[in-house]
């Protein structure tokens, strides 16, 4: 039989059956629409971590006491940080950061400034407002790199400074719901401070959100938290024309030698932007793994719904089976026309599935859930659609093509 004559009995098997036809196909469409959205949601989720990171301190190295056991694989546990209320200082068994440190690791090539900061949680008031906030002392002069995101409104910290207060967006815009809050006044642990600037929006930084945090002058949070010798992080800014790989392996060597420690022992953490984007590939790749597995399942049931089509499907065309083979017709020729004919369900039911996903996408999108569909799952979903469906079909294929003519004939 020519390919063209067994597609064309192919197609009519399914008009023939139309509504049971349509019944399976909707099976591989939910599966598949299921299969493409999920893991495009993740993959939208992975892209738009990644930029996020990449356009936020992607020249930032942040140096954290820690063991480690949190050494650079440590990145999540750092942007979740919440210091404790009166101040960070150091957790129990870290040896801590110190300012003097901090002056030595500026010196080293490759690093532009290095912000020492001192982090805590303090009680801040505004008007009717009485919240516990994160509050960080920062280093005026390297402020405006080290924080990593432009300005809404006002200014960043001078040097002169001394009872200033730079807002992180969410602080001024949810906390305080006041974007118009620049030069007044903010009570942080009963001390007046005036409101000089408020930040972008970042979503993220390394070291903890700067949307939920206050930013003060360092000196002032040495006193406001009783710390003047070791700092809670360091944030360096590498050089434009230095590998930030390169800069944070300095960083880390000429630590190892301050603290008297080796690369197994370390007492420190560091992270960068390409450590961050390599902990969240990891995570949304076994998220996507996950999910594609859950949603497998309705794909499983739908090559169910094929099989059983086709089983169907050879039960009523048996005395035409019988009529090819008396007509000469092959083994082979009997398999093909099964198995075309539920490689075509299955081509349908993906191409539909795909479509859906599409629709997903856009409703998401209203939303600001991103989702990415590529072209390459596009056709991932389409190919695994149709071997589905080809395997489903085997089976009953193969039955079709060992029923006796003389038998097949005779059935009614």
């Amino acid at each position: 039989m020519k390919l063209n004559d067994t597609f064309a009995m192919a197609l009519i098997g399914i008009r023939h059956r139309n509504l049971r036809s349509w019944l399976t196909i909707l099976g591989i469409v939910i599966g598949m629409a299921s299969i493409v959205s999920l893991i495009g949601l993740s993959m939208g989720m992975s892209k738009q971590i990644s930029q996020r990171i990449n356009s936020i301190g992607s020249n930032i190295i942040t140096i954290s006491p820690g063991g480690q056991q949190a050494h650079r694989s440590g990145a999540f546990s750092q942007m979740q940080f919440r210091p404790p209320e009166g101040g960070l200082g150091t957790r129990k068994g870290q040896t801590k950061l110190t300012f003097r440190e901090a002056d030595e690791l500026r010196s080293l090539p490759g690093v532009s400034s290095l912000d020492a900061r001192i982090e805590g949680r303090a009680s801040v008031s505004y008007i009717d407002k009485n919240l516990s906030l994160s509050v960080i002392g920062t280093e005026p002069a390297s402020f405006p790199e080290s924080v990593g995101v432009g300005l809404v409104d006002g200014r960043y910290l001078s040097t002169s400074d001394l009872y200033s207060a730079v807002l992180g967006f969410n602080v001024a815009n949810s906390t305080f719901n006041d974007l118009d809050i620049i030069n007044k006044q903010i009570k942080i642990k009963g001390i007046a401070f005036r409101v000089v600037g408020i930040l972008q929006q970042s979503g993220s930084s390394f070291g903890g959100s700067s949307d939920d945090a206050i930013f003060i002058p360092q000196r002032t949070a040495k006193t406001l938290f009783n710390q003047t010798s070791a700092a809670s992080q360091f944030a360096v800014v590498a050089a434009q024309d230095y590998d930030i790989e390169e800069v944070a392996a300095e960083l880390e060597n000429a630590l190892i030698d301050l603290h008297g420690v080796t690369k197994e022992t370390e007492n420190f953490q560091i992270i960068t932007a390409a450590t961050l984007a390599s902990a969240v590939s990891s995570i949304t790749d076994t998220l996507s793994l996950f999910l594609g597995g859950i949603a497998s399942i309705s794909l499983l049931v739908g090559a169910i719904g094929v099989a059983n089509t086709m089983f169907m499907s050879v039960l009523e065309q048996t005395k035409e089976i019988g009529v090819l083979k008396s007509l000469g017709a092959k083994n082979s020729d009997i398999i093909s026309l099964f198995l075309l004919e539920a490689g075509i369900i299955g081509f349908v039911g993906g191409f539909l599935g795909v479509l859906l996903s599409f629709v997903v996408s856009t409703i998401l999108s209203y939303f600001s859930v991103p989702m990415l569909v590529t072209l390459e799952l596009v056709l991932v979903g389409l190919v695994t659609s149709v071997v589905i469906g080809v395997v489903a079909g085997l089976a009953p294929a193969r039955n079709a093509a060992h029923i006796p003519p003389v038998e097949a004939l005779r059935y009614e």
